[in-house]
């Protein structure tokens, strides 16, 4: 092939140089050519097509090396589907092993799903993070939709972003756009527990766990530092998380992080005191699945918006609010 391209450029050059000290002439350009030098052409060509073209031929002529498009194609799907991730095991076990399981060995037990509370969580400060508070607003206005009541939620948010002197619509946030200040307003009937310097890696441990210093908790609404309600082994958990993270860590604020062993230890108290029956754990930030690397106990579902080495982007940006107003995961 480099042979034959070779003489291809050799052959342009020629032509061009003739006619650089000839006059033109008003011909077929093919007749501008010797005899040699259209064979030379018509074999790069062919060989072009032979290895260059992608796979797609009916009957894999086309295709490279001889590897029919057939097998390449069947090839490519296996590789896309496959959800084998050495890094992401446990993760990958507590969501789909089971399902692959008989009942009579299967760690998911059934159970009804009457009683629920929620931990929603945006760590991030700063207005140009206006989309994590939109993020986690969106999920907290889901699970109101659904029937969950706000003594049932614990909501911490890291920033007021509504009431951000930069926001052009003060005290309303959009996760669609801002569509005049008509738009879907995230913040109708929201009640926040936890906001500024009130979220941090020992506050949302506290709330999980139930452990709180003197003067703090209770589970009624308005209480300082609430804490979730009185949870037992027929209660299930969700909880959120939204904000800045890595490998193995998520970000508090900019200057405390929350570790996958902190998560995995936390759950693993929460098993032993019989705190939840089933509970789920999203994360959506950068490589947000690692989050869920160490996690080792019966009935904890965990989902991410990205696998390890993954970002978790942003949706899109509205003109009037001036920032990207949702991550594509929430959207």
């Amino acid at each position: 092939v480099f042979l034959m391209l070779s003489g291809l450029h050799e052959s342009v050059l020629r032509f061009v140089s003739r006619h650089r000290r000839q006059n033109f002439q008003r011909v077929p350009i093919l007749a501008r050519f010797s005899l040699s030098e259209r064979l030379i052409m018509l074999a790069s060509l062919i060989l072009a097509m032979l290895f260059l073209s992608p796979p797609g031929g009916s009957n894999g002529i086309f295709t490279p090396f001889g590897v029919s498009a057939q097998n390449m194609s069947t090839q490519s799907k296996r590789k896309k589907l496959s959800l084998h991730n050495a890094n992401h095991e446990s993760s990958i076990r507590n969501i789909v092993q089971a399902s692959f399981k008989n009942d009579a060995i299967s760690p998911l037990k059934p159970g009804n799903h009457t009683s629920n509370v929620a931990i929603i969580v945006s760590s991030s400060r700063y207005w140009f993070n206006y989309r994590h508070v939109t993020n986690a607003l969106s999920i907290y206005q889901l699970l109101k939709r659904g029937g969950i009541t706000d003594d049932k939620i614990i909501l911490m948010l890291a920033d007021d972003i509504p009431c951000n002197m930069r926001n052009p619509f003060r005290g309303k946030i959009f996760p669609r756009g801002a569509y005049g200040g008509f738009g879907e307003d995230l913040m109708e009937g929201v009640n926040i527990d936890y906001s500024g310097t009130d979220v941090t890696v020992d506050a949302f441990l506290r709330v999980l766990l139930g452990r709180h210093l003197d003067g703090e908790g209770g589970d009624s609404l308005g209480s300082h530092r609430r804490t979730l309600p009185k949870t037992d082994e027929n209660t299930n958990v969700l909880v959120y998380l939204t904000g800045h993270g890595g490998d193995n860590f998520f970000k508090f604020q900019d200057g405390e992080e929350l570790t996958s062993q902190d998560i995995a230890s936390a759950f693993s108290q929460m098993h032993e005191l019989k705190l939840y029956k089933e509970l789920l754990f999203i994360s959506d930030t950068c490589q947000a699945f690692t989050m869920a690397d160490e996690i080792d106990v019966p009935n904890v579902f965990s989902v991410g918006s990205s696998l390890k080495g993954q970002n978790s982007y942003a949706s899109h940006t509205d003109n009037e609010v001036g920032q990207t107003v949702i991550d594509r995961y929430s959207k």
